[in-house]
């Protein structure tokens, strides 16, 4: 099944019927690895991680409520950065579960843990900010993010940041989107 296709059940069906949760739960969204998830080696493409780590995190917004509240204020979340870790492959038509939690907050972003769980074991684990844009406004910091979502009556507590998170989000941090950035290899020349 196409990415694409996922996505559109992910937006539409994937939650229904699942238990409600507050933005401290740990969310458990379960998939299967699909022929189009296989690479030459026969098992999931590490490309394909991160896209289900996409629909995991709909499911999370969609079960806190957070996508109704922030959707109506014409919010929306984007992925600053993100990074993975593989301890284990995931194989053809293997079910696999992600589980996924907040981290923790700053001022511009919201940091989340994603885990990859088959039968209780963790095969791998991914970390990403997650920034959000206000339609005509642009980057909305997470004061306002926590403000349209305890209008909507959810209740925000982010945990304090791990210095190690925050150590890695400054870490690989880019210059501002409008700002000028060349690609600098320090007189190496790519060829």
């Amino acid at each position: 099944m196409n990415m694409w296709l996922q996505w559109l059940m992910a937006m539409t069906v994937k939650s229904k019927g699942k238990p409600a949760l507050a933005i401290g739960d740990v969310a458990k969204t379960s998939f299967r690895v699909l022929p189009s998830d296989i690479d030459f080696l026969g098992h999931m493409n590490n490309g394909r991680y991160p896209s289900y780590m996409d629909l995991a995190r709909v499911d999370m917004t969609n079960r806190t409520g957070m996508s109704e509240a922030l959707s109506k204020a014409g919010i929306y979340a984007v992925v600053g950065q993100s990074s993975m870790v593989f301890r284990r492959s995931l194989d053809l038509w293997q079910r696999f579960d992600i589980e996924t939690a907040v981290l923790g907050g700053d001022e511009r972003a919201i940091y989340l843990q994603q885990r990859f769980v088959v039968d209780g074991e963790l095969h791998a684990r991914g970390v990403v900010q997650g920034r959000f844009i206000e339609r005509g406004v642009g980057t909305a910091k997470i004061a306002r993010v926590v403000e349209v979502l305890e209008a909507a009556s959810i209740e925000v507590h982010l945990p304090e940041l791990d210095e190690r998170v925050a150590e890695w989000a400054r870490l690989n941090a880019l210059p501002p989107a409008r700002a000028t950035h060349a690609s600098d290899w320090n007189g190496r020349i790519p060829r």
